[in-house]
């Protein structure tokens, strides 16, 4: 959780209670793939794939492809790690012919957001949801 920890100051103890015990779910779910970087083999970063959209219980379509829990430890950011994990989820979502991936993040993590618009997703505040007091945002790719 150390690569999320310069958030603290923007989510309050529930939120990252919740976020804590919901993560380790994410990534022993069966409907995921959790891709890792590593560095001289150590990891640097992760992110948590759903290649046919049932993270989402409220109708995403399963043709859809979704990401969550893009993480990077500090000392690895601005090093292509993030770019890299996310290149190769959009990449593994074409091959199995999924027509968008979609993301949802918080406004406060601003260089997250740099990342996937520079990549191509786009605001779909429709798709927005609140978790734990908190607005976070969507953004869609078509693919």
């Amino acid at each position: 959780m150390s690569a999320y920890g310069d958030y603290d100051a923007f989510v309050d103890d529930e939120f990252k209670a919740g976020f804590a015990a919901e993560v380790p779910q994410l990534m022993n779910d069966e409907h995921t793939e959790v891709i890792v970087a590593e560095r001289d083999g150590e990891p640097v970063g992760s992110i948590t794939f759903y290649p046919d959209g049932r993270f989402y219980e409220d109708g995403v379509p399963a043709d859809w492809a979704c990401l969550r829990t893009l993480a990077v430890l500090p000392s690895a950011r601005g090093q292509g790690v993030g770019r890299a994990l996310m290149t190769e989820c959009l990449e593994r979502a074409r091959r199995l012919g999924r027509t968008r991936m979609l993301l949802h993040t918080i406004s406060f993590m601003s260089a997250a957001i740099g990342l996937h618009e520079s990549l191509g997703f786009q605001r779909a505040p429709e798709l927005d949801v609140e978790y734990a007091g908190v607005t976070v945002i969507a953004y869609l790719m078509e693919l």
